[in-house]
């Protein structure tokens, strides 16, 4: 997997140029000393997400590094910690971010706040998303304001719920018969997740598992170029509700001071398309 290492290692250090050119290019164009200057940060529809979100996000968060770490370590190992404790680490890490999604999954969908319409991508966003990207690329100071996350921001949420399930998939996949027996049914996770589809495909398990490993590989490199980019923006978009959100400080102060960004007129809110 080293030619993933060269490509990856190629577009992260890419990546951090190009946001380091985004946060210079906001200083000519005012939204530097509007936002860090003169504290004008954008209006939102909600202004505390409630506590269990919260929790969630920041265990998941928490356990999402622990994860990247580890597993990094695990491909990079050195004489420092044994190889097979950060293993066992990253196993847990990986159970508790599993539960984590689907507890997340089961607030969006089935409790009483249930919020998945604040996610979901309706046709008034679709409208809205070469607004946003001119807004994100300085070539309009408008930003298009359709509900509580703009179309870009629902886009990556939803891309990051379908790799998090992809990857949960490819670590279970990855635990064989040296490391765990499912009681009853005698058989790996391995064995159980790739036997009866994967491994006919490319002749027999070890090699469905050598598959795995390389997608598991690749969705890791991919969620730190895509985390990296989300701490970007939400510390330069929208930094007091990020601080908010980790129970860190409040936007109202800054609410009472004016809204900063250019917002079209909110619409009221509707039901998702």
């Amino acid at each position: 997997m080293t030619w993933l290492d060269v490509v990856f290692s190629v577009l992260y250090v890419i990546v951090l140029c190009a946001l380091v050119i985004h946060f210079i290019a906001s200083i000519p164009v005012g939204r530097f000393k509007k936002k860090w200057i003169l504290k004008q940060w954008p209006e939102h529809d909600e202004p505390h997400p409630p506590p269990l979100p919260k929790f969630i996000h920041f265990v998941h968060l928490a356990s999402m590094i622990v994860l990247g770490f580890t597993g990094m370590y695990i491909h990079f190992p050195s004489a420092v910690f044994a190889r097979e404790i950060m293993r066992n680490i990253h196993y847990v890490a990986m159970i508790i971010v599993t539960l984590t999604l689907f507890w997340r999954f089961w607030y969006a969908f089935a409790s009483k706040r249930r919020d998945w319409r604040a996610f979901a991508i309706t046709k008034r966003d679709v409208k809205s998303l070469f607004g946003v990207a001119a807004y994100y690329a300085f070539i309009s100071n408008k930003k298009p304001h359709t509900d509580k996350y703009n179309v870009m921001q629902k886009g990556t949420y939803l891309v990051f719920a379908m790799f998090m399930l992809l990857q949960a998939f490819c670590g279970f996949s990855l635990i064989t018969d040296r490391n765990f027996i499912i009681p009853l049914i005698n058989m790996s996770p391995s064995a159980l997740l790739l036997g009866w589809w994967l491994a006919p495909i490319t002749g027999d398990l070890p090699s469905a598992v050598m598959w795995m490993r390389v997608l598991h590989y690749f969705l890791t490199w991919m969620f730190i170029v895509l985390t990296t980019i989300h701490v970007y923006l939400s510390a330069t978009e929208d930094i007091p509700v990020t601080l908010d959100f980790f129970g860190l400080g409040s936007h109202e102060e800054h609410d009472a001071g004016g809204h900063g960004d250019a917002h079209e007129p909110a619409p009221e809110p509707a039901a998702a398309e």
